[in-house]
């Protein structure tokens, strides 16, 4: 099943009864409404890079479809909070998305997203603990297996089309994040070629169609972590669009 647009999105989205536009915004209307303005917002925007026929820019758009899920899954608390990690924060959004509509994730996993999904887990760079061994950090000298167990979890869960497929799925994702969004790679390097193009083909699939669950079953997605302050004046930033 393919995923839609953010156009297409925006358009089911401004169509819903439940739909606020910026101006009407109450604090009790901004989630799900302004989480999906920001989240379709970086969709498009990650959509402009990589629907390019000249030539797309994966680091870019794999960069940008993350800003749109964090946009969808971003709670308060995290991830300043000493008691709750990131990862934990997507991954329970991944089971709200789960519990809601597993279905259509998994009509968007098959056929279309297996190959590149067992191209990326088959990808010791994506594997944390890789990394951790390589820093010399303790504990971790015996991450290769902890690799190929991991890995054989993974590609069993995908074969047999279980959603835990999902949370080890984006474990490896958040690693790549990582080393985009932190500066541990090269703009286009060809270093980290397979797992940059395998990671943004994946993201441009699962998040429209997180997005689109998001937007059927609009309650129960919390607070975002920067609402909306009505403010006026020379400093506040307001424009009313959120």
């Amino acid at each position: 099943m393919s995923a839609k647009s953010a156009k297409e999105l925006e358009a089911q989205w401004t169509s819903a009864h439940w739909f606020r536009s910026s101006n009407e915004l109450t604090h009790a209307d901004q989630a799900p409404n302004l989480r999906l303005r920001r989240a379709l917002s970086w969709l498009d925007r990650a959509e402009q890079e990589y629907r390019r026929r000249d030539d797309d820019d994966a680091d870019a758009a794999f960069i940008f479809y993350w800003i749109a899920f964090n946009s969808a899954y971003g709670q308060l608390g995290s991830p300043w909070s000493d008691t709750e990690k990131e990862s934990e924060s997507f991954r329970r959004y991944l089971e709200k998305i789960i519990d809601c509509d597993y279905q259509a994730i998994k009509e968007a996993i098959f056929p279309e997203l297996v190959h590149q999904i067992r191209t990326f887990v088959n990808n010791k760079y994506v594997y944390q603990p890789f990394w951790t061994h390589h820093n010399q950090e303790q504990g971790h000298q015996n991450w290769e297996r902890g690799y190929r167990s991991n890995t054989e979890a993974v590609l069993q869960a995908l074969s047999q089309g279980r959603p835990t497929v999902l949370r080890e799925l984006f474990y490896r994702l958040y690693t790549l994040r990582n080393q985009l969004l932190h500066g541990g790679a090269t703009w286009k390097s060809s270093v980290n070629r397979h797992q940059v193009e395998a990671g943004a083909k994946i993201m441009s699939s699962l998040v429209p169609h997180f997005i689109e669950v998001m937007i059927e079953h609009p309650n129960d997605w919390g607070p975002p972590r920067y609402p909306v302050v009505q403010e006026r004046g020379p400093q506040s930033g307001w424009t009313g669009t959120g």
